[in-house]
């Protein structure tokens, strides 16, 4: 692909710099470094409150769960929908497997929880995860619905 095919490059002519302008895209950037800074000065001035080496250790665990699991995943289904699937399917399945995605990781600490208590039956009174597979299927037959229709049009476009 040519540089100035890349259909993501702000200034098509320059995609590596265009990021850099216009000059008010900097702006977005303060309030989130804002926001680190004042959780970091939250964190390291909280004393006892905070146990850091808990904190530590669920950051660079969800860290790494990222650059080994999800990401690698990720970019692989990315290409098996590329190989695999035509052109008009692929935004259908890519949300698809974004909102599976992100429906499960919500779902997990119910999923993970052990059931229903005796002693208190209003805890985790729900099938979560019959839920969780009813939803995710809906979501997969409402993708595949959309994929079709997005095939046809394609095929019947001019």
């Amino acid at each position: 692909m040519s540089p100035s095919a890349d259909p993501y490059a702000g200034d098509p002519a320059r995609p590596v710099t265009s990021g850099l302008r216009p000059w008010w895209r900097w702006l977005f950037l303060l309030p989130g470094l804002a926001a680190v800074l004042y959780g970091g000065y939250g964190l390291l001035t909280a004393g006892s409150r905070i146990p850091l080496s808990s904190w530590a250790t669920w950051f660079l665990g969800s860290a790494l769960l990222h650059d080994l699991v999800i990401a690698p995943l990720w970019i692989g289904l990315g290409w098996l929908a590329a190989r695999f699937l035509p052109g008009p399917a692929r935004a259908p399945v890519v949300v698809a497997a974004a909102v599976s995605g992100v429906l499960t990781l919500v779902t997990l600490p119910f999923l993970l929880t052990p059931g229903n208590s005796p002693a208190n039956p209003s805890f985790l009174p729900r099938e979560y995860g019959r839920n969780l597979l009813l939803v995710v299927l809906a979501v997969w037959v409402v993708a595949a619905a959309w994929s079709v229709v997005a095939v046809r049009r394609a095929r019947t476009a001019p």
